[in-house]
């Protein structure tokens, strides 16, 4: 068994991601941001020595600059976010990977110790989370199939995270720290050095 990190990417297209941001700084602005997240997540993941597996949104794209930091390109399967990751978990499992950890590209403080905490954490616990300031998460782990978390969770609430502790609670789970993914205007401007590169008079 090998480890490997999952990374949920959304295809970056204009009028597709952050839709919520998008409403206050506009579609092309919201592109130029997500794309940056983007482009951070990646210079962290290729830093690591595990197995690495991206998964779509909606194609696989061809060429891409960040194809070389990625073992494995997939698309994502299901209707729900919930459905989507444990259909990613169950490829990962099937696929002889054990622990197996998932973040989103959301996240301008990610850092590369996070994942191998993370990592170096599961050795010692059933699951490990990342908690993020809306009240959801930006990285799980786990080192064995435990697919009833991601069932009936309000996703896109700031319930996530209590709800999927709930179904955690005979299992030995470690919280990282605290971190704020982007998503809306009041996450983007409580980051600053994220903030600073969008011109909000421009949309």
């Amino acid at each position: 068994m090998k480890p490997i990190l999952i990374v949920f990417c959304k295809n970056p297209v204009k009028g597709k991601v952050k839709t919520r941001l998008a409403k206050k700084i506009g579609e092309n602005q919201t592109l130029h941001i997500y794309n940056r997240l983007i482009k951070k997540t990646f210079s962290v993941v290729k830093k690591l020595n595990q197995d690495k597996a991206i998964f779509y949104s909606d194609f696989i794209p061809k060429n891409a600059p960040w194809a070389n930091v990625f073992e494995y390109n997939n698309l994502q399967k299901g209707k729900s976010l919930g459905e989507r990751m444990e259909n990613a978990f169950i490829w990962a499992f099937e696929s002889k990977f054990n622990p197996v950890v998932i973040i989103g590209t959301d996240l301008w403080s990610l850092e590369e110790n996070d994942i191998n905490n993370s990592f170096n954490k599961l050795n010692s616990n059933d699951v490990v989370i990342g908690p993020s300031c809306d009240g959801g998460y930006y990285l799980l782990g786990i080192k064995e199939s435990q697919l009833n978390i991601f069932r009936n969770i309000p996703w896109s609430t700031n319930k996530v995270l209590k709800e999927t502790l709930k179904k955690l609670k005979n299992k030995r789970v470690f919280l990282l720290k605290e971190k704020n993914d982007i998503d809306n205007w009041k996450d983007l401007k409580n980051c600053k050095d994220l903030f600073d590169k969008i011109d909000i008079n421009k949309k």
